[in-house]
């Protein structure tokens, strides 16, 4: 029986990876797979199953770092490509074979600190899932009231936090996210300094905890959830999902493109498909649709 079962684990593996895949299915994962609990729910991970054992490449593509996805993610029993932190590493699960890197370069830190002059506030440094995932941040830079908000983050985060005076002691070369929180104009502001910073690329998105804050996501020109799914992607026809600012790149790929209901109108304008919330499960119907759509 033992051997029954190994042999067919190797041949699931082959399959999955082998030319026989009939597509691809590339998804962003918080809000658009996710419940409140930011777990996905028992339905959607074996309908997922179901769509592999088909023939279908499932690639998911997040902001956040490897160690939330890992806790999110546990359901999926099946091999299937991750991007992480926009997709500045890109993954196979579940063996976590890194296949592709794009990081900054901690000399950057020094040009944030000259352009982020008379903002309010200060930035998050992410150190990357090789270095243990932390969220580096400065806290003198801060005031109390973002302080306070700063630590409501913390406690939902998966990533450890560690306090710094500067971020010279992060004792690294490279990194693969800065983070910057602040009002909305504010924001777009400040990424509008940023745009004329050939090195890098911006996204601007909704605080998903704050009712009144953005964060500004700062990764390397070639981390982007569009260039991660080429990248990621083994055949086509491919059907792309998510709901924010940050999975335009990634919907401007695909053949059959959902947004989440309530998505920002710049993705809502590129969708074939609106979905349902994620916490009615809507990526289901929505995948359906598309399937149906694509036959």
């Amino acid at each position: 029986m033992f051997f029954i079962f190994i042999l067919g684990r190797i041949i699931f593996f082959v399959y999955t990876w082998s030319d026989m895949s009939i597509g691809t299915i590339a998804l962003d994962i918080d809000g658009t797979i996710t419940d409140q609990s930011h777990l996905i729910p028992d339905e959607v991970a074996s309908f997922f199953e179901e769509l592999f054992h088909e023939g279908w490449h499932f690639i998911f593509v997040t902001g956040r770092p490897l160690s939330y996805t890992l806790r999110t993610l546990p359901k999926l029993c099946f091999p299937y490509s991750l991007g992480v932190q926009n997709g500045s590493v890109l993954l196979e699960m579940p063996e976590k074979k890194e296949v592709g890197r794009a990081y900054l370069s901690m000399d950057l830190i020094k040009e944030m600190d000259r352009l982020h002059k008379g903002f309010e506030g200060d930035f998050l440094v992410y150190s990357g899932y090789e270095t243990g995932d932390f969220c580096y941040f400065r806290p003198s830079h801060f005031s109390e009231e973002m302080l306070s908000y700063l630590k409501k983050v913390e406690k939902v985060s998966d990533a450890p936090w560690v306090p710094l005076s500067s971020f010279d002691e992060m004792n690294q070369s490279e990194f693969p996210l800065i983070k910057c929180v602040g009002k909305k104009k504010e924001m777009e502001t400040f990424n509008q300094k940023l745009k004329h910073f050939g090195e890098v690329k911006t996204t601007l998105i909704k605080d998903p905890l704050s009712e009144t804050l953005y964060l500004l996501l700062i990764t390397h020109k070639e981390a982007d959830k569009g260039i991660a799914v080429k990248k990621l992607m083994k055949k086509k026809p491919l059907i792309t999902g998510g709901n924010d600012n940050n999975d335009i790149p990634l919907l401007q790929e695909g053949c059959e493109r959902i947004a989440i209901e309530g998505s920002p109108k710049e993705l809502l304008s590129l969708a074939t498909i609106v979905a349902p919330p994620s916490e009615k499960m809507g990526i289901i119907d929505a995948l359906k649709e598309a399937l149906r759509r694509l036959k």
